[in-house]
């Protein structure tokens, strides 16, 4: 398989004289796989997302795309490449879902560039996707809380990145939305994009990973496969708190004990 993302001894901190928020992480994530990064808030899951974007600079490691280091790329191909979903999206005007989605557009638009036949039919591509083509006329603003999260991710899915952040998708979601959330990512993944979501919730990753990173306090206890990362001990060393895990034919579910 095609190695999309690669990260090498990554660390960083927001104050330099600090404790780092991710120390020495190492991982490859494949093309067209969903990755879930398990651990409790504040544990450095959020900000992992924002060095892959580039947000911020490493103190020190090598983030890869695609085998071409991560500097090696301009930035307007870095916008192309990679999308984000934030946790707490706002949408500063009302605007219709079609052209919320259409601002995805914007990495592959000159600065005074109209959008074309191209992007238009991106965006019809990206609303099918996330099944809200009916919706496409109705204001953002008037959204129920699961579509206005699943119009981010069409907003994200018309910039055609190859790798696709999202940061706590299901949060605030209910369990029918959860659902969708989940289904979706496969979905994104099933069609050759990469996928990497954070998540508190070690059943909602165990549902959709293919592989799940388990990080505390921005260290990387285990990284992956669901049946081989979701155990007793591991995720007791990752929230610091005993689980039980049972095994089902759906893979291992997680509860508290």
């Amino acid at each position: 398989m095609k190695t999309a993302v690669s990260i090498q001894n990554l660390s960083f901190s927001y104050d330099r004289q600090g404790p780092p928020v991710i120390s020495n992480m190492e991982f490859s994530l494949f093309k067209g796989t969903v990755t879930a990064v398990l651990g409790a808030n504040g544990v450095g899951k959020t900000t992992l997302l924002h060095l892959l974007l580039g947000l911020y600079p490493p103190d020190q490691g090598d983030i890869r795309f695609f085998e071409t280091p991560r500097a090696g790329y301009k930035a307007g191909r870095i916008k192309q490449l990679v999308g984000l979903v934030s946790q707490n999206e706002t949408i500063p005007f009302d605007l219709s879902v079609e052209e919320y989605v259409l601002l995805g557009r914007a990495p592959h638009l000159g600065l005074l560039a109209m959008p074309g036949p191209q992007d238009r039919e991106a965006v019809r591509t990206a609303l099918d996707t996330v099944g809200m083509t009916h919706l496409a006329q109705k204001a953002v603003t008037r959204l129920s809380s699961g579509e206005k999260q699943l119009a981010h991710v069409a907003r994200a899915l018309a910039q055609a990145p190859e790798i696709l952040l999202l940061d706590e998708p299901c949060s605030h979601l209910d369990l029918m939305n959860t659902r969708r959330m989940l289904n979706l990512m496969k979905t994104i993944a099933d069609r050759g994009r990469t996928v990497v979501f954070t998540t508190h919730d070690p059943n909602a990753a165990s549902a959709v990973a293919h592989g799940i990173m388990l990080v505390k306090k921005g260290e990387l206890v285990a990284f992956g496969r669901p049946e081989t990362v979701l155990t007793e001990d591991l995720l007791t060393k990752t929230y610091g708190a005993g689980v039980e895990v049972v095994h089902t034919d759906h893979g291992p579910f997680v509860r508290t004990m």
